[in-house]
């Protein structure tokens, strides 16, 4: 019984460890990256035309 509890406590431990290390890093790298990405293929030609 009670290594069932705490195998389940590790798993829901796990899952939240999962979501902060996506939240905190994975998604803001991945903006940033786009984020640069858009600039040097759109915007950075479009004022170099002008």
């Amino acid at each position: 019984m009670r290594k069932k509890r705490v195998d389940k406590f590790k798993k829901l431990r796990r899952k939240r460890y999962k979501k902060v290390l996506l939240y905190l890093f994975v998604l803001p790298a991945i903006s940033i990256f786009l984020g640069y990405i858009i600039r040097t293929v759109f915007i950075l030609p479009l004022m170099k035309v002008k």
